[in-house]
């Protein structure tokens, strides 16, 4: 049998209305900075089936207005949100007790935020939502708008390594990362990472 590929490209939202802060579920808007940075990522010939995105605005704007000027089909998948930093939310480091920041950064994940979501459930809806997405678009191209953590859990899976050590991963502003997984039914998938930056 003939090995499928399904192609899957990650493309982080761009820059945010309201500064730098810990935003995870706040609802915050694109800047106009933030739309030319998707913009400019987007290649001028799209080979892509389907636009998949988070629910957050931020994503979900440019998802849409994607998948009306391409005419595509566009699926929101609340899975594909990012982590919720509970009381954190909206602050910036300085407005945070510095200890509680140092033991984040020290483990970012055990450590959670006040009242905020646990890294390892975060990390469990992320990759439920990857491998359903991989079987059910399987043999597909896919352009999936989200966000750095959630990107960050993906390409851990993806190059097998523990999920602390991807934050050495930079994940910008519209960040595009491409994944390809090639399937038969002699052996397990194999997954690759193809493109990062």
């Amino acid at each position: 049998m003939a090995i499928i590929t399904t192609g899957v490209d990650l493309l982080r939202h761009g820059e945010v209305q309201g500064g730098n802060c810990y935003r995870g579920i706040s609802d915050d808007p694109l800047s106009s900075t933030g739309w030319k940075q998707m913009t400019a990522k987007i290649p001028p010939q799209v080979h892509w089936d389907i636009i998949i995105c988070s629910p957050l605005i931020r994503c979900q704007a440019f998802a849409e207005s994607l998948a009306t000027k391409l005419q595509h089909p566009l699926i929101s998948i609340p899975a594909l949100q990012e982590i919720d930093f509970g009381d954190w939310e909206g602050k910036t480091a300085a407005q945070i007790d510095a200890n509680l920041l140092e033991k984040f950064y020290a483990n970012p994940t055990e450590f959670t935020p006040p009242n905020g979501e646990h890294f390892i459930d975060f990390q469990q809806r992320v990759l439920t939502a990857w491998q359903m997405l991989l079987k059910q678009y399987q043999g597909k191209q896919i352009c999936l708008i989200t966000h750095a953590g959630v990107i960050r859990i993906i390409l851990a899976r993806v190059l097998g390594i523990d999920t602390q050590h991807s934050f050495r991963l930079k994940i910008g502003h519209a960040c595009l990362s491409r994944v390809e997984c090639f399937h038969d039914n002699k052996s397990a998938d194999f997954i690759q990472l193809v493109q990062h930056g």
